[in-house]
C-alpha cells in the first residue's frame, strides 16, 4: 500500500462533517488527470476544494540533490509538479497539492492548509491542540509506512541471499 493513500483517506477525518468530502473519480475521464479528492462544500473564493496527495521518498535517487541542500525542498518540487498537472485542469475548483516528504517535512502550503484547518476545527471544538494532533497523526501514518518498507525490504534481502 502506498503512504499516499493512507494519508489521502485520512484527509476527510479533518473535515468536521464526513458528507463534504466526495471522491472525484466521477469527476474526470482521464485517469491521469484526477485529484484524489474534493470538497462538496466551498472553500475558498466560492470553490470547492480538491486536492491530491504525493508522499515523495527523499531517500531515491532522483532526490538525493534537492534534499542534501534543504530538508522540504522535495515536497515543494513535487507541489510544483501537481499544480503543473492540475493547475489549469480544475477551473472550477480551488487545487492544493498536498506533498509530505517520506521522513516528515512539508511543502509549505500544506503547512498552511493544516494550520487553516486546524484552526477552523479548534474555533469550533474550543481545543487549542488541532494542530498538534494532525501532524501528530500524519507522522505516525508515515511511520508506520517506513516500518513496512524496511521489514519488506529486510525480507526480500534475505530471501535473494537464500
Amino acid at each position: 500500500m502506498n503512504n499516499y493513500i493512507s494519508i489521502n483517506n485520512n484527509i476527510p477525518i479533518i473535515f468536521s462533517n464526513k458528507n463534504n468530502y466526495n471522491n472525484v473519480f466521477t469527476y474526470f475521464n482521464s485517469a491521469f488527470q484526477r485529484p484524489d479528492g474534493c470538497t462538496l462544500i466551498l472553500w475558498k473564493a466560492g470553490r470547492c476544494l480538491a486536492w491530491d496527495v504525493t508522499v515523495p521518498g527523499i531517500l531515491a535517487k532522483r532526490y538525493v540533490n534537492l534534499t542534501s541542500k534543504k530538508c522540504d525542498l522535495t515536497a515543494a518540487r513535487a507541489a510544483d509538479e501537481k499544480m503543473k498537472k492540475y493547475g489549469n485542469a480544475l477551473p472550477s475548483k480551488e487545487f492544493l497539492p498536498i506533498c509530505i516528504e517520506v521522513l516528515g517535512p512539508m511543502d509549505p502550503n500544506t503547512l498552511k492548509f493544516l494550520k487553516a484547518i486546524c484552526k477552523m476545527i479548534s474555533v469550533r471544538s474550543g481545543a487549542s491542540r488541532e494542530l498538534f494532533f494532525a501532524t501528530n497523526h500524519i507522522s505516525c501514518l508515515l511511520q508506520r509506512f517506513l516500518r513496512v518498507c524496511v521489514l519488506e525490504n529486510i525480507q526480500l534481502n534475505a530471501d535473494m541471499c537464500n
